[in-house]
């Protein structure tokens, strides 16, 4: 196995390359949406499990690597990929960089006071907790509320529900008409 130079000590190592499973008491994920409703996200109580074959941290402060089969699961998150980098406190992270072929992502949120779930696939996935956004890139498809988008390249306002799209494939868009 391949050690970087700024791998932590093998105790913590150890207990972080095991399922760990968390007691979560961050505030909930996602900003305030203007007409009031937000994405459902980590908040007290919540219990999460983060599993993955290898885990160190990086020279910069709070920001943890994972390799081989990493899994993020809570309440209504699911991230999966065959790389990740967590950004901001392990317990409350600002950002998620997660790679794969491909890497995965499933979110809940509340959109005109329905529960409505975000599903991504791509070969890299950046989350950011700050802005409430997600980049895809590389055969990337994002689909919610029976629509699907698939393209080279995705970004999607959470918050704003608005999305771009494109590539040199072109942007292909599947619709389930509501009766």
């Amino acid at each position: 196995m391949h050690r970087p130079e700024n791998t932590i000590n093998q105790r913590r190592l150890n207990q972080l390359t095991r399922i760990l499973v968390l007691a979560w008491t961050a505030l909930p994920a996602g900003l305030a949406m203007s007409d009031g409703e937000r994405l459902s996200g980590f908040s007290a109580g919540d219990t999460i499990s983060i599993q993955a074959e290898n885990a160190w941290e990086d020279v910069a402060p709070d920001t943890i690597h994972f390799s081989g089969h990493f899994e993020l699961k809570a309440h209504n998150w699911y991230l999966s990929a065959d790389q990740a980098t967590l950004y901001g406190d392990l317990d409350d992270p600002e950002t998620a960089i997660l790679t794969g072929s491909p890497a995965n992502i499933q979110l809940e949120t509340i959109s005109h006071g329905r529960l409505e779930t975000i599903t991504g696939k791509a070969a890299r996935i950046v989350y950011r907790r700050i802005t409430n956004s997600i980049s895809l890139e590389g055969g990337a498809s994002l689909s919610r509320a029976g629509q699907t988008m698939q393209s080279e390249e995705i970004e999607y306002d959470i918050d704003q529900d608005r999305i771009h799209a494109g590539g040199s494939q072109g942007v292909h868009i599947l619709v389930q008409p509501e009766d």
